[in-house]
């Protein structure tokens, strides 16, 4: 179902970030660099699969909110930031868990 399909990618998105992060803590830049830009597409697909066309505020607030994830993530990506990564991991862990609810 659609809602298994997101529940999906943000536990990988999740798992991802939790992998650049210790990717960083290794020097490990391949696997950071590979699992941050892995992660960072997936939020972007995230946000081009929402119907914002509806005009729904819940639509237009999930595309807000992907669209400073991403940015906040690509930023984080080139400085090798892992406070930020660890932020952002927050951020889509608080909605993987709001998510698995909803399934």
């Amino acid at each position: 179902s659609a809602t298994e399909l997101m529940t999906m990618l943000f536990d990988k998105s999740c798992v991802l970030l939790k992998t650049a992060i210790r990717a960083l803590e290794s020097d490990d830049d391949q696997a950071f660099h590979q699992s941050a830009l892995h992660a960072l597409q997936i939020v972007l697909s995230l946000r081009f699969v929402l119907d914002t066309d509806s005009g729904s505020q819940l639509s237009e607030s999930l595309f807000a909110t992907y669209t400073t994830i991403a940015a906040s993530l690509k930023k984080a990506k080139e400085e090798q930031d892992i406070k930020s990564i660890e932020t952002i991991y927050e951020a889509l862990d608080e909605l993987r868990t709001a998510w698995h609810s909803v399934a």
